[in-house]
C-alpha cells in the first residue's frame, strides 16, 4: 500500500507535508501520523468517545513526548482499517493530545507493517507482515 504525504497548514501561513495516512475507524476516516519516535499509538479522547469507549476504564499509562511533558493516556484495543484491510491494536486515548491527527507508533502499528518512508518523493509504503 502506498500513500502520499498530506499537507497541513502551519502558523506561518505555509504548509508542511507529513507522513500522514488515512485510517478508517468505526466512525469514519481520520488522519494519522506515522511516527517512528513514538513508542505507542495515540488518539485524542474525543475520538475514543466517538468509538463509544469509556476512556477512563482503559489501562492507565503516563507517557512523555519528545518535549518531556508528561501526559496521561488510557489504552484500549480497537479495530481499524488501512488500505482496505482490518487490524486490531492498542491505542492510548488522551485529552492532552491536541494535534489534528492520530499517532501511529512502534509498539503496535510498526509490528503490523514494514514501513518504508520515501521522504524525497513524499511517499509512504506499508507492507503487512502477515
Amino acid at each position: 500500500m502506498k500513500f502520499r504525504y498530506i499537507k497541513f497548514p502551519t502558523a506561518e501561513k505555509k504548509f508542511i507535508e507529513l507522513p500522514v495516512i488515512p485510517v478508517i475507524f468505526d466512525f469514519g476516516e481520520y488522519p494519522c501520523l506515522i511516527d517512528s519516535g513514538s513508542d505507542h499509538s495515540y488518539l485524542n479522547s474525543i475520538i475514543g468517545q466517538a468509538l463509544g469507549l469509556d476512556i477512563a476504564r482503559g489501562r492507565e499509562y503516563k507517557s512523555k513526548g519528545i518535549t518531556g511533558v508528561e501526559f496521561l493516556a488510557y489504552f484500549h484495543k480497537i479495530k481499524f482499517k488501512v488500505g482496505g484491510w482490518e487490524y486490531e491494536a492498542e491505542f492510548g486515548f488522551s485529552s492532552d493530545i491536541i494535534i489534528h491527527f492520530g499517532i501511529l507508533g512502534r509498539e503496535d502499528f510498526f509490528n503490523l507493517f514494514k514501513v518504508i518512508i520515501e521522504n524525497p518523493q513524499k511517499l509512504i509504503e506499508l507492507r503487512p507482515y502477515n
